[in-house]
Order: structure tokens, then C-alpha cells, then sequence
């Protein structure tokens, strides 16, 4: 797995550096000129300033012909044989095409196992981004989410675990079917990559 949690939108809109600041409610959020080119990028750690124990760097990526959020798409796209379901691949693709922007967030989890405040920092760090921008989420190279931040596409490799909440598209209608799938189940975690809705995951859904 790639150590990138990432948000991929087709809106346009800034994010205010205020508001990641008030969504790490445990650590701190600053920005830091690049080195080696144009531009900034966000950190997330401890302090602001304390680039000892940096738990996340953020970037926005924007999206266009001969950029590197282009070349990211693409290679998302190659990739989505590689887990189901089928319909969520079809669904991917459609909307891949059309996003503009990508803010990738690396994390450096053996830092963030330091301190016990870093997992939530930096979740609602990326709980904020997606809430302003809207769009997917992509966790690392394992799963997609949709609009609504629920599991749609997962990785072959299982590399997901736990009880989830996921949905299915019904490409009759075009909606999503939510459920929640016990990926440690290989019976649910087989259904879900072929597409197939068993009834135990909606029932969980609607409790």
C-alpha cells in the first residue's frame, strides 16, 4: 500500500488554511514553501513548526493535460481491473475523467504511531478537505469511496479489514445501495468484489 490517503474532486474551489487549522483540533496545521519549485504544500504535526515529527504533508494537485494529476489519473484508471465491483470500475472510470484536482496526503505512519493524537489529527484533517471539495476518496491502493465517503471499490488483495461501510451502484436506477460488509468475512468480501448484495449487509445497514 502506498502511503497516500487522497481526495479527488471536480470542483475548483480553494480550501481556507483556517479551516484545516480548526479541524485538527489535536495538532496543528501550517504551510511550507517546496523546495525545488513553485508553490506550497501543508504539514501536519505536533506543533506548527516542529518538522521533527511531521505526521502528514498535503498537496493539491491540480488536474490538466501534461500535469501530474493527470498522469495520477491515468494511472488510476489502469489500474481499476485490479478489484471490483464491476459496476464500481464502470462508475470510477466515468468520474475519473472528469476530475480536476487531487489533494494527496502522505502520511508517515511510524511517526504517527508516536503519538496517540495523530490517526484522529490527521483523519479530520481529511475529513475537512473532503467536506469543502466534495468528490472520492482513494486510500492508498486498496479502495475508492463515493461522494458520501462509503467503500465502493476494494483492492483483490484484502487488504482491508473489518466491519465497513461500503455501497453498491445499481446501474438501473443509478443509485447507491448502502451497505456494510464484514471484510474479514471471505464470503462478504468475495460478494462485494463480484458486485453481489447479500442480504445481511443491508439488513446491518439499516439497524
Amino acid at each position: 500500500m502506498d502511503d497516500y490517503l487522497r481526495i479527488m474532486t471536480v470542483s475548483d474551489r480553494e480550501i481556507p488554511l483556517i479551516d484545516l487549522q480548526k479541524a485538527a483540533r489535536h495538532g496543528a496545521v501550517w504551510s511550507m514553501d517546496l523546495p525545488d519549485s513553485q508553490g506550497n504544500y501543508l504539514v501536519v504535526g505536533p506543533e506548527v513548526g516542529d518538522t521533527s515529527a511531521i505526521w502528514a504533508t498535503i498537496e493539491r494537485n491540480p488536474v490538466g493535460p501534461g500535469t501530474l494529476g493527470a498522469e495520477e489519473v491515468a494511472e488510476f484508471l489502469d489500474t481499476l481491473d485490479q478489484g471490483g465491483p464491476p459496476s464500481a470500475c464502470r462508475w470510477l472510470e466515468d468520474y475519473l475523467e472528469s476530475v480536476r484536482a487531487i489533494y494527496a496526503i502522505r502520511i508517515y505512519p511510524d511517526r504517527m504511531k508516536e503519538s496517540p493524537q495523530a490517526f484522529e489529527t490527521v483523519y479530520e484533517v481529511r475529513t475537512t478537505v473532503h467536506r469543502i471539495v466534495g468528490g472520492i476518496g482513494r486510500w492508498g491502493d486498496i479502495g475508492y469511496t463515493n461522494e458520501q465517503d462509503r467503500l465502493i471499490w476494494c483492492h483483490r488483495s484484502r487488504n482491508l479489514q473489518g466491519m465497513t461501510a461500503a455501497a453498491i451502484l445499481d446501474e438501473v436506477t443509478g443509485r447507491w445501495i448502502d451497505i456494510i460488509v464484514d471484510l474479514d468475512n471471505d464470503r462478504e468480501f468475495q460478494a462485494f468484489v463480484n458486485g453481489d448484495v447479500l442480504p445481511v449487509m443491508v439488513a446491518r445497514a439499516m439497524d
